[in-house]
């Protein structure tokens, strides 16, 4: 008892106790590791870039989409169908003509970004060719 005749309070502690968990194996990360694979491998083909560029900022019929890339009406359907496979882009018909639009904001942020920047290098004569060589050498 204290002098105001209260017994002292002792601290609490946190009943709750962090429990480490170990990383996860390669082995288990490997289903994330191929959907990421597939992901990113949507940009690794420069018509459907040209097909996204197209589409970025707003709903697109094919013809419009074959008239922004230059590609054939075949090509760019093709690629269109992987990416609504994929979940990247929506379509929806009116008629006889089929609009796509983005529908994963990520996706355009990406590829947004790294073209940037990739952009700027070439503004600025870096050596692109050298720094993917290396990045490549690294991982």
């Amino acid at each position: 008892m204290n002098d105001r005749g209260m017994k002292p309070r002792t601290p609490r502690r946190s009943v709750a106790r962090r429990v480490a968990r170990p990383a996860p194996r390669a082995d288990e990360l490997d289903q994330v590791f191929d959907a990421v694979a597939r992901y990113f491998g949507l940009l690794s083909e420069r018509t459907r870039l040209k097909i996204l560029h197209s589409i970025c900022n707003a709903e697109q019929s094919v013809t419009g989409i074959v008239a922004a890339t230059g590609a054939t009406q075949t090509n760019v359907s093709r690629h269109l169908a992987l990416m609504h496979q994929a979940g990247v882009v929506s379509r929806r018909r009116d008629g006889t003509t089929v609009y796509y639009k983005v529908t994963d904001p990520e996706f355009v942020e990406i590829c947004r970004t790294v073209c940037v920047r990739i952009a700027g290098r070439i503004e600025a004569g870096e050596p692109l060719k050298h720094d993917l060589l290396q990045f490549a050498a690294q991982h």
